[in-house]
């Protein structure tokens, strides 16, 4: 970016037609703007942070910059009016901190009634180019889901393909098969993946799924574990065995990470071999540890993190630092309003909720950039039903900078758009489009 940039920016729809009135009056308050971007910390380069008015007044911008900061000036007016408002210039800050140039996600109708259309997708940072991974074109109209990639890397990576013909789709460079991870040794599905850093393992958590339906507004639908264990894949012999120590009978397990060194997996557990829909609200999750030598586990799991009346989900890590979901109960926090973001530090085990990115409502899926400087999460607290995208700096040291929606051209476009963003990922690079071969393995 040009450090002595001067920019005038048109916004809001009805600015292009619409001209400012003379008569301009000053306000000492940041403008009440639509998504917020006021006082947010953006990597350089990012896709311009076009806005609107919040009450959809017509507005004008002067943008400026003064080395690591933006100023943005917005003069707003209704309409016909004969008077606008010029309100006190917000910063925008730019880190140095690099960011991966793409992200992931999967693009699905919130409810259950509807996914028949549905795919997984990238977004370039420095644009707002999107385009398809993999669309559920390519499996006749089935559910694709669950996708991860080796350390970032656009060419290695998978995702599960259900439905008629289904199962888990590797894509390694130009070479793209389908696996059935239940009809080999261990027997079992797969479902939630992490890949190793080191990239020959894979472990998969195996989940027996079901959901319930409500007549509570708050939260319609509660996903919950009748059985669930740990698996282990072997890239190199297409095998999988089950986790030592993970994979108890007992013991609900799942949502499994690694860390960055490959040396240690994460995981939720909760006990209980057989959880019915009654007693979803009595079951909390755990977070769970075990060693690996880079060729098998220790066998022995210890205990990291345990709330006497909360659930552990989704732990992601980077380095000393451990982000997952707290949510009150269950497994499946997408669906809780109440789910939080919680940072653990794995040094010296303080932990606490990651205020900077919360909302009174859903936050739940998140990743971590490669360097461990940005996070991507999901969150519902525009309108309590889709998820959007989030991304927050973070410092190195425990704190997060304020987080800013995935900047659109248009700033209306997330409002309109009838889907749901899940299971962000940072990535490293454009993923190629290999949809034709994907659709030969079906």
């Amino acid at each position: 970016m040009n450090k002595s940039l001067h920019a005038i920016i048109a916004c809001g729809v009805a600015a292009v037609s619409a001209c400012c009135p003379g008569k301009v009056v000053e306000s000492p308050e940041y403008p009440a703007i639509y998504p917020d971007y006021v006082g947010v910390t953006v990597p350089e380069g990012i896709a311009g942070l076009n806005f609107d008015m919040a009450d959809g007044r017509c507005c004008k911008v002067v943008r400026t910059r003064e080395g690591d900061t933006e100023y943005y000036e917005v003069t707003a007016w209704q309409k016909g009016a004969d008077v606008a408002t010029k309100y006190a210039k917000f910063p925008v800050y730019i880190s140095s901190d690099e960011i991966d140039p793409y992200i992931a996600y999967r693009l699905i109708e919130p409810g259950y009634e509807n996914w028949h259309d549905m795919g997984l997708y990238q977004r370039e940072l420095a644009s707002f180019k999107e385009t398809p991974i993999a669309t559920n074109q390519v499996n006749n109209r089935g559910c694709v889901n669950c996708h991860t990639f080796d350390s970032g890397n656009p060419d290695r990576f998978l995702f599960h393909a259900r439905g008629t013909g289904g199962g888990t789709v590797f894509v390694d460079g130009d070479q793209v098969k389908k696996i059935n991870l239940a009809t080999i040794a261990a027997k079992k599905q797969g479902v939630y993946p992490t890949w190793h850093p080191g990239g020959r393992y894979i472990v998969f958590s195996s989940n027996k799924t079901f959901q319930r339906f409500s007549i509570n507004d708050s939260q319609p639908i509660e996903v919950f574990d009748e059985s669930s264990d740990l698996i282990l894949f072997d890239t190199q012999t297409d095998s999988t065995t089950c986790i030592p120590g993970a994979s108890e009978p007992d013991r609900l397990e799942t949502f499994p990470g690694w860390s960055r060194d490959g040396k240690t997996l994460y995981w939720c557990c909760a006990d209980g071999d057989s959880v019915g829909c009654e007693d979803r609200s009595h079951i909390f999750y755990r977070l769970m540890a075990d060693d690996f030598d880079g060729e098998s586990f220790s066998g022995s799991p210890r205990t990291v993190l345990q709330y006497d009346s909360a659930s552990v989900s989704l732990p992601r890590i980077s380095g000393d630092w451990l982000l997952f979901t707290k949510s009150d109960y269950g497994t499946f926090p997408i669906w809780h309003r109440e789910a939080d973001l919680h940072l653990l530090n794995l040094a010296t085990g303080e932990c606490r909720a990651a205020e900077e990115l919360n909302s009174p409502d859903t936050e739940s899926f998140h990743n971590w950039s490669s360097n461990g400087r940005w996070v991507v999460f999901s969150s519902r607290r525009d309108d309590g039903r889709y998820t959007r995208l989030y991304i927050a700096h973070f410092d190195g040291e425990g704190h997060f900078g304020k987080p800013f929606m995935l900047p659109q051209k248009k700033p209306v476009y997330n409002q309109y758009r009838m889907q749901s963003y899940n299971v962000p990922d940072f990535i490293k690079g454009q993923v190629k489009d290999r949809q034709s071969q994907m659709k030969k393995l079906f």
